[in-house]
């Protein structure tokens, strides 16, 4: 049983980490040295890739494996401040009390096989080891800092401080004060360091295989290696010290007892300490998983209903070489419920920060079995999903306010959801938080090439990634979506539109007519004049064409608006029918139609069959 006592302090000690950590994630305060490392912009994997060999010392910690203590994700850089210097000492302080009960019992049990009152162990052995813990973290805090100047002094001090890793295990060992163990363990550390090695190539080869566990779905990359590593771990330390105890006594080194009978326990608290290890591991998780945070969600929520649009490898993707993003849009029961300020005034917060329910749709593996055959699919499912959000105020290009989730965090709360891969998400509010965007794509993938915001800080216009570009789905929330701000959206996603070649230039002429973006009609007709293409088109203004483009579209729902525009970011749509009887070997002319609720605008465009160079372009106004 004495065993079992230690691998609850050590499961306890790590599940305490675990909900300070994923509570700094919701706040915005660092613990030190287990702060989550921030996503990168390449998009990180849920857990943790390959393996890590590492060698416990003092007590097992989920840190030696570079394995995450919350699924949660922080995008912004560490945040150091009052807060997180005051959690991180607490920290340091309570991990170096139990680590004088975890190391105190371990040394009863190692020499005279006794079960010692633990805490008596902890008040004992307490400051010496806060010391050490002071110690250490001041070192490792010099070395990272030299690390980013000249890397080979770090790793010279890195070496340098491992001979002084045995100080510790002599404070409890030998009840030595802190000051005269550091000065034994160099000494100490060189003469059994042949002796020890055996145990150390142990070591190393149970925590690599324990560190593949990492990859495994969450919350089993999470709960396998923290059990594991904290039995495996804790038989792998008790070893070490008692090696040590024989080593001393060998050499007729001072190894007292502990001044502390042994510690008899009844029967049932013996079961009761065996019940803590799944009780504790299913509070890490809970933690793990951000769960615990939800404590933390109180007030009345509003909920806004929503839109979903993505980009496509649309034809006119690929005629732009990929310079022009179009989307597709889906109208469906989107909902969100969140707790939003009043943001329109004057004064606006640096941070918001709470939990909000979604209704989406995540993508889902599916199975089918007939007979002997097993048919694997995937089909969008909607699903009412938590998510964590911390967003930190940002300003945009002209110098108006937005908050984003790109410097804050924003993570899904783990519950029903079973998707194809790992999702992430990032959130967006307008600074009127009038306007709300829901990001979701595979964790895996790139975010800061997508990721974009309006000149104006209002909409969140999402660009197209090169990989699986369906994956990103916004989510567009408020109090009503109406035509003239999806007309808003698609003119500030084609501020950052442009085609570099005339080839195919009439596909992004017919989307910007379809998204009734009047600017973009002028610029793609004046860079199709400039490139000497025969261009016969009514002579409007940017505002005359959005005029007359957003006219087209009154009388019709939301719905079928959005049905229209989809057109633009399909495949397809814009396909030309060749006019056979006026082309001929070395022309051809074709035509098209954009569709319009009223009425349609036909394009007729010919260009050469022999290298496909556009030479002439008419649109047809009121002449379908």
């Amino acid at each position: 049983m004495a065993y079992i006592r230690l691998i609850v302090l050590v499961l306890v000690m790590e599940v305490i980490i675990t909900v300070v950590v994923g509570l700094g994630m919701y706040v915005g305060f660092s613990v030190f040295p287990f702060m989550q490392a921030p996503v990168t912009t390449s998009g990180t994997a849920v857990q943790s890739a390959g393996v890590n060999a590492t060698i416990p010392l003092y007590m097992p910690s989920l840190s030696d494996l570079k394995a995450p203590y919350t699924y949660l994700k922080n995008n912004g850089q560490s945040a150091w401040g009052i807060m997180a210097f005051a959690v991180s000492a607490a920290i340091i302080v309570m991990q170096s009390f139990i680590r004088g009960m975890y190391l105190g019992g371990l040394k009863g049990w190692v020499q005279d096989r006794r079960t010692v009152p633990l805490l008596a162990c902890g008040r004992r052995y307490f400051r010496d080891l806060l010391a050490w813990s002071i110690f250490q973290h001041l070192i490792g805090v010099v070395i990272i800092f030299i690390a980013a100047v000249f890397f080979p002094v770090s790793l010279i001090l890195m070496i340098v401080l491992l001979f002084y890793s045995l100080t510790p295990y002599l404070i409890v060992l030998q009840d030595l004060p802190f000051h005269e163990s550091l000065a034994k363990a160099p000494r100490l550390f060189r003469r059994y360091f042949k002796s020890l090695l055996p145990l150390a190539l142990l070591a190393l080869l149970c925590t690599m295989i324990i560190s593949s566990f990492r990859s495994l779905m969450p919350p089993m990359g999470y709960a396998v290696p923290l059990v594991a590593y904290a039995c495996i771990g804790t038989l792998l330390i008790g070893a070490l010290m008692n090696q040590l105890t024989m080593k001393l006594k060998e050499d007729l080194e001072r190894t007292p007892n502990l001044p502390f009978g042994e510690f008899r326990s009844r029967r049932t608290v013996n079961y009761l300490s065996v019940l803590l290890v799944p009780a504790v591991v299913a509070a890490g998780i809970y933690a793990y998983t951000g769960k615990h945070l939800n404590v933390l969600d109180f007030g009345s929520k509003k909920e806004l209903n929503g839109v979903s649009f993505h980009s496509n490898f649309s034809d006119v993707f690929y005629s732009s070489e990929q310079r022009y993003t179009a989307y597709e849009w889906q109208a469906n029961d989107y909902r969100i419920s969140i707790r939003l300020p009043d943001l329109t005034g004057d004064q606006k917060p640096d941070e918001l920060r709470g939990i909000a329910v979604i209704t989406w749709q995540v993508s889902e593996e599916r199975s089918v079995v007939n007979g002997n055959i097993t048919n694997h699919y995937v089909e969008p499912v909607t699903r009412k999903s938590r998510l964590m959000y911390r967003l930190v105020r940002e300003t945009s290009e002209d110098g108006s306010s937005y908050y984003s989730s790109m410097n804050g965090s924003a993570s899904i709360l783990l519950g029903k959801e079973r998707p194809q891969d790992p999702l992430a998400v990032q959130v967006m509010l307008s600074g009127d938080g009038s306007q709300l965007f829901v990001l979701q794509y595979p964790a895996r993938f790139d975010i800061s090439q997508v990721f974009r915001v309006s000149n104006d800080g209002r909409y969140l216009i999402t660009g197209t990634s090169p990989v699986n570009p369906a994956d990103f789905r916004t989510y567009w929330f408020s109090a009503e979506q109406r035509a003239d701000q999806v007309f808003e959206i698609l003119a500030a996603k084609n501020q950052a539109n442009y085609i570099p070649s005339l080839n195919r230039s009439y596909l992004a002429l017919a989307c910007a007519l379809q998204e009734g973006d009047g600017r973009m009609v002028v610029e793609v007709l004046d860079t199709m004049r400039r490139g000497d293409v025969d261009v016969q088109a009514p002579d409007w203004d940017e505002k005359t064409w959005s005029d007359y483009l957003r006219s087209q579209y009154k009388g019709i729902d939301m719905q079928q608006t959005l049905a229209y525009m989809s057109e633009a970011g399909a495949q397809g749509t814009y396909a030309g029918m060749e006019q056979v009887d006026e082309s001929n070997e070395k022309t051809g002319l074709y035509k098209f139609e954009v569709s319009f609720p009223r009425d349609p605008i036909p394009i007729l465009y010919k260009e050469s069959k022999e290298d496909g160079r556009l030479l002439s372009v008419q649109v047809m106004i009121g002449e379908s």
